[in-house]
């Protein structure tokens, strides 16, 4: 089954404009008919997942319970949120990134730490690894401009970062404008 997946951080908690911004992607990408894949907590993971369960859609979970399951209420990542209606369960980070990017019809980056900037640097890799093999299409990337751009126009430029794999999208309604090209 194909989604969207969504990567941000955990960090962000309810009345947090962070919060606000993910629930509004997680319903515009719900609206649309789009099954949701998140890493399946809380923060914007959460926010996602609960602007998405609105709608008749999948709102995936990938979660690591043997990395998360030993920390208190103050980590953050100790279930997985509410929102979700499918839980996958991985046994490591990389396994979940790999679940997160394996049917995905797309991404989008929300703000986040050094997480969700591991995430966007794999998703890169895979798609330049696509892109030289010919034998996979190339998966979108959709990043929020106003956090994202002065990171990655700051990277060197011999890091073969096709800016072609990407696009930046200011507000909701731009990003509406992105997904709603995809089938």
């Amino acid at each position: 089954m194909k989604h969207i997946t969504v990567f941000g951080s955990s960090r962000c908690v309810e009345g947090d404009q962070e919060y606000s911004f993910a629930e509004s992607v997680g319903n515009m990408l719900g609206k649309l008919g789009h099954n949701v894949a998140t890493g399946g907590y809380q923060g914007t993971m959460e926010a996602v997942s609960k602007g998405a369960s609105r709608y008749s859609v999948d709102v995936i979970g990938i979660t690591v319970p043997s990395l998360f399951s030993n920390m208190n209420d103050d980590n953050f990542e100790v279930n997985a949120n509410e929102y979700i209606n499918k839980e996958i369960k991985t046994e490591s980070l990389s396994k979940r990134i790999h679940h997160l990017l394996e049917n995905s019809k797309a991404i989008v980056v929300l703000p986040g730490k050094i997480g969700t900037l591991t995430e966007l640097i794999v998703a890169w890799n895979t798609n330049y690894l696509y892109n030289i093999s010919k034998d996979k299409d190339v998966i979108p990337i959709f990043l929020k401009k106003k956090y994202w751009k002065e990171i990655i126009d700051n990277m060197p430029k011999d890091m073969e970062l096709n800016s072609n794999f990407f696009e930046y999208y200011k507000n909701v309604e731009e990003l509406e404008k992105f997904i709603e090209k995809l089938d």
